[in-house]
């Protein structure tokens, strides 16, 4: 008896478990983060245990799958360089690199976002932003553990919204009259919106806490919640559609499609939070 497919994972079988191991593991990397944090433990630590923090909580989510691929049933009939696992977690690195280098500048001069870090390994660009505020090491495999989390929870979220509007997945035909699939992707539409910014807003809100402020945060707490969510939502409104054609039913999505796929989406938020400074203004 055959079982039925999923309304909320993937059909194929590899890009399915990856999302279940996402979201198994995401428990995991959110509590060690909260206890790192909220124990104040982080005040204590040098540089070489930053960085083994933020691997700790950043590397299984690539580490696990490579050490599966070659036993697990649903890894296993795809090369690596062409499994869902890595072409995901390299989409997601590169945006994170982007983002953590180049745009975290943006948070500090346009949003009033505050690091205290005792940390000395600290890299960011080098004539992006004016404050001249470091960025921590750690925080870039320790974001890679952010984003593959959120950006799993709203994938399987979307591809069940689109299954009750009766919209195909992305690459696949839809034979539905046009005003029909017009209405059913502007209402796909304001459900993407709003989990890019409930998922922006509840991050801003735990680390805005006052619990951790000697460390991180926001010089104007209540600002950012509401202008500044709507700022890091705009990462996900872009990177969002672009993912969900990672690996289309039935297709492959070549590696170096999804190396450029990446880096542009890294360069279309950059436009977007330079126009959204001209338009709200600093925070800070």
């Amino acid at each position: 008896m055959s079982q039925a497919p999923s309304k909320w994972f993937a059909a194929d079988p590899g890009k399915a478990w990856t999302e279940r191991f996402i979201l198994l593991y995401s428990p995991i990397w959110i509590a060690l983060v909260a206890w790192a944090l909220l124990s104040r433990a982080v005040l204590a630590w040098d540089d070489p245990a930053f960085i083994g923090f933020g691997l700790l909580v950043g590397l299984p989510p690539v580490l696990v799958p490579a050490l599966l691929h070659g036993r697990h049933p649903a890894l296993r009939g795809t090369p690596w360089y062409d499994s869902y696992w890595f072409k995901f977690n390299a989409w997601i690195f590169l945006f994170v690199f982007v983002g953590t280098y180049f745009l975290t500048h943006y948070f500090f001069d346009v949003l009033g976002m505050r690091y205290a870090f005792p940390t000395e390994w600290n890299g960011g660009a080098a004539l992006v932003g004016r404050s001249r505020a470091e960025i921590p090491l750690f925080m870039y495999p320790l974001t890679q553990a952010y984003f593959v989390t959120y950006h799993v929870v709203m994938l399987v979220c979307i591809r069940r919204v689109r299954g009750l509007l009766g919209l195909a997945e992305p690459g696949a035909e839809d034979r539905s009259p046009r005003a029909t699939r017009f209405v059913r992707r502007l209402a796909l539409a304001c459900v993407v919106c709003g989990l890019a910014y409930a998922v922006s807003f509840a991050e801003t809100w735990f680390m805005a806490s006052d619990a951790i402020s000697d460390y991180f945060r926001y010089v104007d707490k209540a600002r950012m919640l509401k202008y500044g969510s709507l700022f890091y939502a705009c990462y996900f409104l872009v990177s969002l559609p672009l993912l969900e054609r990672l690996d289309p039913a039935g297709r492959r999505t070549p590696l170096g499609q999804a190396v450029l796929s990446s880096l542009a989406a890294g360069m279309l938020v950059f436009f977007i939070l330079d126009l959204l400074t001209w338009v709200i203004g600093p925070i800070a």
